[in-house]
């Protein structure tokens, strides 16, 4: 008969290699965002002339996409998305605005293609705000990796959870 101790490791072992899992998985998530100006959920008092997003890895020159939309869904940006040619590593995306945006909510979609051959898709919000006055705060933007973590844990946790019932109908 397995003891409940026994159990106990091996659910712990499981949730263990599930959350290195998802580890692995976020360490292989190629060109990852890693910070844009102007900022990810960030306030800026002057409409900027254009969006720059870094990447953690090297991009290819073509395949690169940022869409930048108003509150209203209408497209904000030029449609001219490049790599930064002062960027000598190629992880710098650039996209240019049209001129004379005003106060409101801004998304930028992105959508990257890394030197390793896998694309990664991403958003995030600013918000212009020339006022005086406090903005209201941005909504939430959550990473990918979350509910991935999430789920692992939760069944390591219904896995453990069912070893335990197991062995206490087992004694019983």
């Amino acid at each position: 008969m397995v003891s409940l101790t026994r159990m106990v490791r091996v659910g712990v072992v499981l949730v263990a290699l599930i959350t290195g899992f998802v580890g692995a998985r976020s360490a292989l998530a190629h060109a990852d965002y890693v910070s844009s100006d102007p900022p990810a959920d960030g306030t800026v008092t002057t409409a900027p002339e254009r969006v720059v997003i870094v990447f953690s890895q090297e991009l290819k020159p073509e395949g690169n996409t940022i869409r930048v939309t108003d509150a209203r869904g209408n497209q904000v940006d030029r449609g001219d998305t490049a790599l930064d040619r002062t960027d000598p590593n190629r992880k710098t995306l650039v996209v240019s605005l049209n001129p004379g945006l005003s106060d409101g909510l801004y998304t930028v979609n992105w959508k990257n293609a890394s030197t390793d051959g896998h694309s990664e898709t991403g958003r995030f919000r600013f918000r212009i705000s020339s006022g005086t006055a406090a903005p209201a705060p941005l909504p939430a933007t959550s990473g990918s990796e979350l509910p991935w973590l999430i789920i692992a844990s939760g069944a390591g946790l219904l896995l453990i959870g069912a070893l335990v019932r197991r062995h206490a109908l087992r004694r019983s």
